[in-house]
């Protein structure tokens, strides 16, 4: 059968079409696209249609369903696109005593502290800087520091100080001074890591010093009195035991007196000047004179004379100081 010439033009148009419009179709299916994974990027040149996810898929990269892709997986394919396949980095995160394993996009510690809405306490402190780079399978550690307070009042005892007072006789005593008692304030600070006692550290402050007792403790002797022959009776204020030795009148004494009879050398440390002094078969004496020698508990008495001096020579009596 013979065709027409007008029906063969007619075909070879149609045919010449078809075959166009598959070229251009053809050129369209054609791309370049990059391929960013673990920081490394590659080029892929091809045919390829449908979504990033068929893409990737088709070339045998393996996209995890915790991986990041961006553009996103269901976006259509692109000539010149870039894909970032962006994979999270798994981190063990210890929150006091409580242990998780997160997988995490977050770039710094501090910012994946962020993510998982931790917030830190005063005392509270974490093993990295915030600004620490997130590293595969770190671990992270948020140690919960809490620190307990009690706070105790001591009292502090007084002393009690016993002073010798002349101004009292012996047996006598008297409060000069009331003692009060001081109180210290105790802190006591109990440091707890993740609910564990880890230390403690007490605080002492003294809030009121003690003030000591003082009593007056009398030594002055008791007046008695004591008949002597040959003279009245004598209010004794009290009584000693002395070394005495004689020395002959003449002259005058330390107090600007007359030596005679009647005035007796002392240690002004033990028997003050001008004390009356009661002494056994001798009488009543003034103490008014002081003598080189004469020291401690020793006295000299003036007598009439050398041969009387010489008769007393030196003797161990008991003196009276009288009123």
């Amino acid at each position: 059968m013979r065709i027409r010439k007008s029906k063969v033009w007619y075909l070879s148009a149609a045919t010449m079409a078809l075959l166009g419009t598959t070229g251009m179709a053809g050129a369209r299916a054609y791309k370049s696209v990059t391929v960013v994974d673990h920081g490394q990027r590659r080029v892929l040149h091809g045919l390829a249609t449908g979504s990033v996810g068929e893409f990737l898929q088709a070339r045998g990269i393996d996209v995890a369903a915790g991986d990041r892709v961006s553009p996103g997986r269901d976006a259509p394919v692109a000539d010149g696109m870039v894909v970032e396949i962006v994979h999270p980095k798994t981190v063990t995160f210890l929150d006091g005593p409580q242990q998780v394993t997160v997988d995490t996009f977050a770039p710094t510690v501090g910012e994946f502290l962020q993510e998982q809405h931790v917030e830190l306490g005063p005392a509270d402190t974490v093993n990295w800087k915030p600004e620490t780079p997130i590293q595969d399978k770190m671990t992270i550690h948020v140690q919960r520091v809490e620190q307990r307070v009690s706070v105790k009042q001591k009292t502090i005892s007084f002393q009690t100080i016993r002073q010798r007072s002349e101004s009292l006789y012996q047996g006598e005593q008297r409060v000069l001074t009331r003692g009060v008692e001081g109180w210290v304030e105790e802190k006591t600070i109990d440091t707890y890591v993740d609910g564990h006692k880890a230390g403690q550290t007490v605080q002492r402050r003294v809030v009121r010093q003690p003030v000591n007792e003082v009593i007056l403790v009398g030594t002055k002797p008791r007046a008695y009195t004591l008949s002597a022959r040959g003279v009245s009776s004598l209010v004794i204020r009290r009584s000693l035991t002395v070394v005495a030795t004689a020395y002959a009148a003449g002259g005058q004494t330390y107090t600007g007196r007359a030596a005679q009879p009647g005035v007796v050398a002392v240690d002004p440390h033990v028997i003050p000047l001008g004390t009356r002094l009661y002494i056994p078969g001798v009488g009543v004496v003034t103490a008014a004179d002081t003598g080189g020698s004469v020291r401690g508990n020793r006295i000299d008495i003036c007598v009439a004379n050398e041969a009387a001096a010489a008769r007393w020579g030196v003797r161990t009596i008991t003196v009276y100081e009288i009123e």
